[in-house]
């Protein structure tokens, strides 16, 4: 079951963006700002986090540079527990309830791109990140 997410849920979100950041070799969690982000997202009409029963999927509302069409931003998306499909549905349907325009996804390859390419996604840009 695809849930929104309480503040209860905040420390068990923050296990799972710590297993998602060691698969993609990400930066270390800081589970304090990580939390209050979580928090505001919970709180704020223009956020999301959905849960599943070892799953999240996180994001925001924003414009763009080029355009004041709204586009839901995902800021984290893991699943343990096959729940990735659901997630992204409830996801989906959430961005599309707010009136966004585009849904903007993130992956490193793998099943997630599987899943969002049969989901009709398209890469558009590739981000290229270089630790400093």
């Amino acid at each position: 079951m695809i849930r929104p997410a309480t503040m209860q849920d905040i420390p068990r979100v923050i296990d799972l963006i710590e297993k998602l950041a060691a698969t993609v070799n990400g930066l270390p969690v800081d589970r304090i700002k990580t939390g209050e982000t979580l928090a505001g997202l919970i709180c704020d009409p223009a956020g999301a986090v959905l849960v599943s029963g070892a799953g999240f999927i996180a994001g925001r509302l924003g414009d763009t540079f080029i355009s004041r069409d709204l586009v839901a931003y995902e800021m984290g998306w893991f699943a343990a527990d096959r729940s990735g499909l659901p997630l992204l549905r409830a996801f989906e349907a959430w961005a599309q309830s707010r009136g966004a325009a585009m849904i903007a996804m993130s992956c490193n390859g793998g099943a997630a791109q599987r899943i969002l390419e049969r989901s009709g996604y398209e890469v558009m840009e590739i981000k290229m990140v270089k630790r400093a």
